[in-house]
C-alpha cells in the first residue's frame, strides 16, 4: 500500500457492514439513495453559499477558489480549461467561467499551449502566486470551518464517502 494510502486510510469497521442494516432498509435502496442525494444537495447548496460569504473579500465563489488552487497546483506548466474542468469535476464553460474571473483579477493569464497553438493553457500570475503563498492557507481554513465541529476523522471518512460518488457523469456502480 502506498504511503499516500496509508496515510488517508480509516479502519473500514466505522461503516455499518450490510448484514447490520435491516431488512426494510435494504428493500428501498433507491429511496435511501435518494434521500442521501436530496440530503447532499441542500449541504452543497448551503455550504457554496457560506463559502462565498467567506470569501467575499476576495470576491470569489467556491468553485473559483478551487480553480485558483488548483492552478496553483499545476504550478508553470499551466493547464487546459478541459482538464480544469475535470479536476473540478465541473463543465468546460465553467472552469473558463473561473479563469475568466481570475483573470479579471489579475490572478491568472492565458498563453497558447506551446505544442499546439489551438489549446489555450492558464497559469497563475506572480499575483496570483503571491496571493496563494500568503493568503490560501487562512482561506482554507477558514473553508474547513464551514464543516462545522466535525473531527478530523469524521472528516477522512465523510471525504471516502464523497469519493464514492463518481462526479464524471457516470452511473455509480454499487456492490
Amino acid at each position: 500500500m502506498s504511503t499516500e494510502m496509508t496515510k488517508r486510510s480509516v479502519h473500514p469497521g466505522w461503516l455499518m457492514s450490510d448484514a447490520a442494516i435491516p431488512v426494510e432498509l435494504h428493500e428501498n435502496e433507491d429511496a435511501l439513495r435518494f434521500d442521501a442525494f436530496m440530503q447532499l444537495l441542500r449541504t452543497a447548496g448551503a455550504l457554496d453559499r457560506a463559502a462565498t460569504d467567506a470569501l467575499s473579500d476576495l470576491d470569489l465563489t467556491a468553485g473559483a477558489f478551487g480553480a485558483l488552487v488548483e492552478l496553483g497546483v499545476v504550478g508553470q506548466s499551466g493547464v487546459a480549461p478541459s482538464e480544469l474542468a475535470r479536476r473540478l469535476a465541473v463543465a468546460r464553460r465553467t472552469a473558463t467561467l473561473y479563469v475568466d474571473i481570475l483573470t479579471r483579477h489579475g490572478w491568472a493569464h492565458r498563453e497558447a499551449h506551446p505544442d499546439d497553438r489551438r489549446m489555450v493553457l492558464a497559469r497563475l500570475t506572480p499575483e496570483g502566486e503571491t496571493l496563494l503563498a500568503e493568503l490560501g492557507e487562512a482561506y482554507k481554513r477558514r473553508l474547513s470551518q464551514l464543516l462545522g465541529e466535525i473531527t478530523p476523522l469524521q472528516a477522512e471518512r465523510l471525504r471516502q464517502l464523497l469519493a464514492l460518488v463518481p462526479t464524471d457523469g457516470s452511473p455509480a456502480r454499487h456492490a
